[in-house]
């Protein structure tokens, strides 16, 4: 009887043992599989096999490496599975699993769900990290457009020569500087980014409004200044300097008309119309002014 128990626990250790070297060695398979798949491009047949990794150690109680959630999350991404993708990346992360590809795949993933605070710190995490990354520059763009979405305004233009010559040259990024220029007020920087734009986008709506805004406020003011003046001192040479300064700002007042024109023709937005409304209120044209003014009310 003592034998016989004997016998049977070690049978038992035996099976154990066997199937602890069975798990390991179709762990061993499934992850020749998985990275075999990944570097031909069979992101399904990855995915499959290191969800089944996963799978099998839960049932042997067994803890997965971090690098299989990541390769997972890779996965994952590349099939459009974003959920999935950032639930197996942050797992890894948990698990000081990430390289480089953990921070830039991620990030896309929160872009693409809108949760544009952990696309940011993601982007910072790469730059930071992997200043020398093969996505460094693909990644630096992504967080220039991050922070013009987040009007991180300070920090845009603190990156901005950062980018590379792709970068900018392309007018996403371009608009998103220009953006930046005005809202810092940079003047000469934003009206010379302006004209560059324009040659690049004829069409383009946030270049289009700095000139528009730019001729119309140039010509407003100095008409009120002007007429002022004239108002406290009606003298003849007044009077010649503020004829003269008429001309210059009804030159500026047609060149706002036309990019205003322009503007409402893109997109006609209520905005645009009431400055035309001005514009020809400025011209005594009141039935024009009136049409503006009628548009600008409709919306």
């Amino acid at each position: 009887m003592i034998y016989s128990m004997k016998s049977n626990i070690r049978f038992l250790i035996l099976l154990v043992i066997l199937s602890g070297c069975a798990a390991t060695n179709q762990n061993k398979q499934l992850s020749n599989d998985a990275k075999s798949a990944m570097a031909s491009g069979d992101y399904q047949k990855a995915l499959a096999n290191y969800e089944n990794i996963i799978a099998l150690n839960k049932a042997n109680n067994k803890e997965t490496d971090g690098s299989i959630y990541n390769n997972a999350g890779i996965a994952a991404w590349s099939l459009q599975q974003t959920e999935k993708s950032i639930d197996y990346l942050e797992t890894a992360m948990k698990l000081s699993a990430s390289t480089d590809e953990t921070f830039s795949t991620i990030a896309k993933a929160y872009k693409k769900v809108d949760n544009l605070s952990k696309e940011i710190y993601n982007l910072q995490e790469y730059v930071e990290r992997y200043p020398q990354g093969k996505e460094i520059a693909p990644v630096r763009a992504q967080l220039f457009d991050a922070y013009v979405r987040s009007e991180n305004w300070e920090q845009g233009e603190q990156l901005w020569p950062l980018l590379d010559s792709t970068s900018h040259n392309n007018i996403q990024y371009l608009t998103g500087c220009l953006r930046i220029k005005r809202k810092l007020e940079k003047v000469d920087e934003r009206d010379n980014l302006a004209k560059q734009i324009l040659k690049k986008d004829k069409n383009n709506i946030e270049a289009l409004e700095t000139l528009a805004e730019k001729h119309y406020y140039i010509a407003d003011e100095t008409y009120v200044r002007e007429m002022k003046a004239y108002e406290k001192n009606k003298t003849m040479k007044q009077y010649n300097q503020v004829t003269e300064a008429i001309k210059r700002v009804n030159q500026d007042y047609k060149t706002a008309r036309d990019y205003f024109e322009r503007l409402y023709k893109l997109n006609p937005n209520p905005r645009y119309a009431n400055f035309l409304g001005n514009i020809y209120t400025r011209f005594e044209n009141k039935e024009k002014a009136n049409y503006y003014y009628r548009l600008a009310k409709k919306k």
